[in-house]
């Protein structure tokens, strides 16, 4: 061989050797830009985890399985399944070729199980789930599952399809993810099971109020319900929504310790009485401060009587120093009043009251507050039904 046979051979080698560097040194950025994406995921998770978990049972669901898939790329279609014992239903799903019949009722044992925890079977294992009429791929294809445990016991699976194949590094990803969902899963029954308890109990106080005052029965419920329209339409996050919803179900509750005699009364009420009425939100305060769980409700509805001039009761708080729950129902609770019958007068028309609470926006109400409200009463004044 001579000399520049050899150097050419050389050179070959060294050029080839250093291509497969290349092509190492690009797999391994590649690979090292791949699990950056995937921790930064990670960390924006644990940053969202209070957020998502007091979250209703809906939205929640719909999040985790959001944060799921979007550590996988590609996915062409997605079942989130909850179970309570042997059945479960889809609680969040995506894709064109879902069978919706199946959405409800879903056994355990109609479901592939592995002691992995983390596994891909053949799509044709879980091909009920699935509806071949709009199916694009056959069921030769792969489904990756991962199975959510809490206390030993099986307790939601995700079902996830694609065309590619999953990938080792994704199996992995979604094996340390599953610990992260079982302690949301965990730890949003909990605060359910907890909420479900302030519920009931909150409810039967209610009961308990509309005993005493016939005339106030579904005026509670009926605020509540436009208080969190209202907050929803004033763009509050969902935790806001809620209290409001929850403050404005309790706002009238101190009235309680008010006299029947008083309550009911059909003649004009005297200055005395109107005193002992006004207490009403003072002593709701009082008693919703003895719980720790409600003391933040108890502040919205020690308030709601307050004015935006500043002329309310009890503390004679204006404009934006009162709180915006406290001054969402300050608005529905006058609408509610006027357009329903008292002892002492027929409800008002829709027309009427909304001229009332335009006549006292800047006033007595938020004017902000009051715009959105005729918002709302006018785009559902067809499902609004106040007692005439």
């Amino acid at each position: 061989m001579n000399i520049f046979g050899l150097f050419s051979g050389l050179l070959a080698v060294s050029v080839g050797f250093n291509v497969f560097l290349l092509y190492r040194n690009s797999k391994r950025r590649k690979r090292i830009k791949y699990l950056s994406n995937q921790l930064q995921k990670f960390r924006d998770l644990s940053t969202k985890f209070r957020d998502i978990v007091v979250q209703r049972e809906e939205l929640f669901y719909k999040n985790i399985h959001d944060v799921s898939l979007s550590f996988l790329d590609g996915v062409k279609s997605s079942y989130l399944i909850t179970f309570d014992g042997e059945t479960g239903k889809v609680v969040s799903y995506t894709g064109s070729n879902l069978k919706s019949s199946k959405l409800n009722h879903v056994k355990k044992t109609d479901l592939p199980y592995s002691a992995e925890r983390i596994y891909v079977v053949e799509k044709e294992k879980v091909s009920h789930l699935f509806d071949p009429s709009l199916d694009t791929t056959n069921n030769k294809s792969k489904v990756l599952i991962s199975d959510i445990h809490i206390g030993g016991e099986l307790k939601a699976k995700l079902i996830v399809e694609r065309d590619k194949p999953f990938i080792s590094e994704e199996i992995e990803t979604l094996k340390s993810l599953s610990g992260f969902f079982t302690s949301f899963i965990a730890t949003h029954n909990y605060l359910s099971n907890q909420g479900k308890f302030q519920k009931d109990m909150i409810l039967t106080m209610i009961r308990i109020l509309e005993y005493h005052d016939p005339y106030t029965k579904g005026h509670s419920k009926n605020v509540a319900n436009l208080a969190s329209m209202l907050a929803e339409k004033l763009g509050l996050n969902d935790e806001m929504i809620k209290k409001t919803y929850w403050a404005a179900l309790v706002h009238d509750i101190g009235k309680i310790v008010v006299p029947s005699s008083i309550l009911n009364k059909e003649g004009k009420l005297t200055i005395e009485e109107f005193e002992v009425i006004k207490k009403h939100p003072v002593y709701g305060h009082d008693f919703l401060s003895t719980s720790s769980d409600l003391r933040e409700l108890a502040k919205y509805v020690l308030y709601h009587h307050e004015r935006w001039d500043g002329n309310g009761y009890p503390s004679g708080l204006a404009g934006e120093e009162i709180p915006v729950i406290s001054r969402i129902i300050s608005v529905v609770d006058a609408w509610d009043a006027m357009t329903s019958d008292r002892p002492y007068r027929k409800g008002l028309s829709f027309e009427k009251a909304k001229s009332e609470l335009l006549e006292h926006s800047g006033m007595q109400f938020d004017p902000n507050i009051v715009k959105r409200f005729i918002e709302i009463v006018d785009q559902e004044s067809s499902k609004i039904d106040p007692v005439k």
